[in-house]
């Protein structure tokens, strides 16, 4: 691991203490985060950072489970995993997964404010790691089942033209239910089903219970248990 040196600060109680670090970032108790690098997001709490030989941070949980799952996590922040993360974990279960998800949804996420390494793990969730099997077929570039209810054979919900455009839609149906601001400038409204969405319902992975699916018990936590995972997985090129 490359040796860094850099400045900390950890808001507590509306104070920035002022940490020096090296190696190893510990963020134990923090509610915001401000590094060299810009902005992590409010949940990063509880994740440890290091820095790899190509100078980029990587996490590790560091916490049970069960405390992840019991703190409300946002839908609008950061995305922590990284790309060659995203595919190591989602090829482990499918070979064949995709090349171009892990960056399309980290690229437009990004764009929105959304969590994009979160949304690609509710990707895993309703595609069963692109495997698809159920009503929507891989054809259709609909990574979220968006207007697809029920078990019904004939609707299959709504179809894409694109990868790009699917992840697009995607993120725009978290950002219906994680916001009430408008798209961000210049942005197409592709997702079909945006309109219908209570605009800022659910600002959380845990709000999405009953709201995305139905009845959706634990929805937004099985998500969370899905990312806990990947982001134990380590990638070749992070850890030198």
């Amino acid at each position: 691991m490359q040796t860094f040196r850099t400045v900390l600060y950890v808001k507590r109680k509306g104070l920035y203490n002022k940490y020096m670090v090296r190696k190893v970032v510990f963020v134990a108790v923090a509610t915001s985060m401000v590094y060299t690098g810009g902005m992590l997001p409010v949940s990063s709490k509880h994740i440890t950072y290091a820095q790899s030989n190509k100078g980029s941070l990587y996490s590790v949980t560091s916490v049970p489970l069960s405390q992840l799952l019991e703190e409300k996590q946002p839908i609008i922040g950061e995305s922590i995993a990284t790309e060659e993360q995203m595919l190591a974990f989602a090829r482990a279960v499918n070979p064949n997964f995709p090349a171009e998800l892990p960056k399309l949804y980290l690229e437009i996420g990004k764009k929105y404010g959304i969590r994009g390494d979160i949304a690609f793990c509710q990707m895993i969730k309703e595609t069963g790691y692109h495997r698809f099997g159920g009503i929507v077929e891989a054809n259709q570039y609909n990574y979220a089942g968006i207007g697809a209810t029920g078990n019904s054979k004939t609707n299959k919900g709504n179809s894409f033209q694109s990868p790009e455009q699917g992840v697009l839609a995607h993120i725009q149906h978290l950002y219906a239910y994680a916001t009430k601001q408008n798209l961000p400038q210049g942005e197409k409204l592709v997702d079909p089903r945006f309109k219908y969405v209570a605009r800022g319902i659910a600002p959380s992975w845990q709000d999405l219970n009953g709201r995305w699916a139905v009845p959706g018990k634990g929805y937004g936590e099985d998500i969370l248990r899905i990312y806990y995972q990947m982001l134990q997985t380590p990638t070749s090129s992070e850890i030198q």
